[in-house]
C-alpha cells in the first residue's frame, strides 16, 4: 500500500479571520433625517375636518397672529400678557396630540436660547423686568409654535394672495418653496444611494461633501433653466391672475371678536 500523502503544514492551521463590522456613517445619518424633517415640513399634511382652524379663513388666521403679536410686543400690561398666554395655552391643548409635541420641542429648544441671553440680567438687580421678559418671550414662542402647526405652507401662501401682497413677492416664495422641496428630495435619494453603494468602505466627508454640492448645483441649474423655459412657453409676463378673495366664515368670527377684544383692552390698560 502507498502512504496516504500528508497536507501541507500551512493547510493544517486553523487561522480565525477576524470579522470587521462597518461601522455607520454618521455624516450620512444626521443629514438623511435632518432632511427628512426638511420635508415633513414643507409637505402639506393631511387636514382634518374636525379641528376648527381648518375652517377657518387663512388670511384672517394671518391677520390675528400679526395683532396677537403686536400688542405683546408694544403692551406693559401683565394682566393682558397672562390673559393672551392663558388662551394660548387653551388653543394649544385642543390640539391633536401628534402636533403638541413637535411644538413643545420647537417651543423649548428656542426658549433655551432665549433664556440664555436674558440670564445675566438677574446678576444686574433686574429680577422683576427680567421675569416679566421671559413670560412675555415664552408667550410670544408659544404663539408662533401655534401658528406654525395650525397652517401649512400652501394655506399660508393663500393668506399672502387674500392679503393682496404683490403678486411677483408671493410667486417667489411659491417657487422657492417649491424649489427647496424638489432639491431637498433630490439629497436625501442622493445620501440614500450613497450609503447603500458604501457599505463597508470607508468614505472621505470631504471628498463626499464636493461629490454633493456639485450635483446638487448642476441638478439646481438645470430645474431652473427648464422652469424658466417652461413659465415662458406657457405665455408667463409677470402678472398673475390668481385672486383669492378674502371671504369671512361663521369660524372667523371667534378670531375677529378675540382680535377685537384684545385691541379694546389694550387701548384701555395702556401706560
Amino acid at each position: 500500500m502507498q502512504p496516504t500523502p500528508k497536507l501541507p503544514d500551512w493547510l493544517n492551521k486553523t487561522e480565525i479571520i477576524p470579522q470587521t463590522v462597518a461601522k455607520p456613517d454618521r455624516f450620512l445619518i444626521q443629514n438623511l433625517r435632518l432632511l427628512e424633517t426638511i420635508l415633513n415640513r414643507l409637505a402639506q399634511p393631511a387636514t382634518h375636518t374636525k379641528q376648527r382652524t381648518c375652517h377657518q379663513t387663512p388670511g384672517i388666521q394671518l391677520i390675528s397672529f400679526l395683532i396677537t403679536l403686536l400688542i405683546l410686543v408694544l403692551t406693559h400690561s401683565a394682566l393682558l400678557v397672562w390673559l393672551i398666554g392663558l388662551l394660548t395655552l387653551i388653543r394649544i391643548c385642543l390640539l391633536p396630540s401628534y402636533q403638541i409635541g413637535p411644538l413643545l420641542k420647537r417651543v423649548a429648544s428656542i426658549s433655551l436660547i432665549a433664556l440664555a441671553l436674558v440670564l445675566p440680567n438677574f446678576w444686574l438687580g433686574q429680577i422683576q423686568t427680567t421675569w416679566y421678559f421671559i413670560i412675555r418671550t415664552e408667550v410670544i414662542l408659544f404663539n408662533i409654535g401655534f401658528f406654525l402647526e395650525t397652517i401649512t405652507w400652501p394655506t399660508f401662501i393663500l393668506a399672502l394672495r387674500q392679503l393682496k401682497l404683490p403678486a411677483l413677492l408671493i410667486l417667489t416664495l411659491e417657487i422657492s418653496l417649491k424649489y427647496s422641496h424638489l432639491l431637498a428630495q433630490f439629497l436625501q435619494e442622493s445620501l440614500w444611494a450613497i450609503r447603500l453603494r458604501a457599505t463597508g468602505k470607508a468614505q472621505k466627508r470631504q471628498h463626499l461633501v464636493g461629490s454633493l454640492i456639485g450635483r446638487l448645483y448642476l441638478s439646481a441649474r438645470a430645474y431652473m433653466t427648464d422652469l424658466y423655459h417652461a413659465m415662458v412657453l406657457r405665455g408667463y409676463t409677470g402678472q398673475s391672475n390668481r385672486r383669492a378673495p378674502l371671504t369671512i366664515t361663521r369660524y372667523d368670527w371667534h378670531l375677529i371678536s378675540w382680535d377685537f377684544a384684545l385691541i379694546c383692552l389694550f387701548c384701555l390698560i395702556r401706560r
